[in-house]
């Protein structure tokens, strides 16, 4: 996380529209009374719990996470191999990364030419410079060390930037892999909305993807093995294909990419 830090347009014009969220009421009123009743949630202030990413994110210096992202973490790399993480900053994460991934590739981007002097080739942590939302950029860095089966989107925290970052990298992972876009509680904050749309609300999209096949279908018989109305093929977007799961968390949502090429549900009655 780089303090959230606002990175600038290369091309004027340098100051965009920003959208802030209105949609408070239109939540409340979705949760019912029960849900959306008004409580009060505290500060926490208890010692964290004992990790081995904890412990390495205590000894780590020029880093800044929430905490809660440790164990999301610690739970999200597990198969983690070449990592490339948006948004390099001070460098502190990528010698995290180095600690808690010893084995793994890491590979920071980051558009500040400043960061390029937090890259080791001799410890296989390499940097390169360029913007996010360049896809012939991330092309040249997929093509000189991907494919990557981690993703971890700390940069810009733009919504165009996490969404257009998304939507070239994520068809390009290893199948298996894990897409990480955290800080999307930056969503909601005006000075980051630089476009209507939000990750929050892209995720949305994601998920209506992932059930694409019932979009395009209009009973449970269809799915249901050795019935006379069940199909055998569908068209459907790609997305519906790779998305094995999605999980959302405060502030990070996770996307898992499948093993393999997904089929159609099958459905059984006994």
């Amino acid at each position: 996380m780089r303090m959230f830090r606002l990175a600038l347009q290369q091309q004027p014009p340098f100051i965009v529209r920003r959208y802030p969220y209105r949609d408070r009421q239109r939540m409340r009123d979705a949760l019912g009374p029960d849900l959306a009743r008004t409580v009060t949630m505290r500060a926490d202030d208890t010692p964290p719990p004992e990790t081995e990413i904890g412990r390495i994110f205590e000894g780590s210096r020029n880093i800044h996470k929430l905490r809660h992202y440790l164990p999301i973490y610690q739970g999200a790399l597990t198969q983690t191999k070449r990592m490339l993480e948006i948004g390099v900053d001070r460098g502190g994460s990528l010698q995290m990364w180095r600690k808690y991934l010893p084995d793994a590739t890491i590979v920071g981007i980051d558009i500040s030419p400043k960061a390029a002097q937090h890259s080791a080739p001799a410890r296989d942590i390499h940097v390169r410079i360029g913007d996010q939302t360049d896809t012939r950029f991330l092309q040249s860095v997929l093509d000189e060390f991907g494919p990557f089966d981690t993703v971890l989107d700390d940069g810009g925290h733009t919504a165009k930037q996490m969404i257009g970052s998304f939507q070239y990298l994520f068809p390009r992972l290893k199948p298996g892999g894990v897409y990480i876009v955290e800080d999307v509680c930056a969503n909601y904050w005006k000075m980051y909305r630089d476009q209507p749309e939000s990750f929050i609300d892209f995720t949305k999209w994601l998920m209506d993807a992932m059930h694409a096949p019932y979009v395009e279908t209009t009973t449970v018989f269809q799915f249901m093995e050795g019935h006379p109305k069940r199909v055998k093929e569908l068209e459907v977007p790609f997305a519906a294909t790779i998305i094995d799961r999605i999980e959302v968390l405060d502030s990070v949502v996770v996307v898992h990419r499948a093993e393999e090429p997904k089929k159609l549900s099958r459905a059984v009655f006994r």
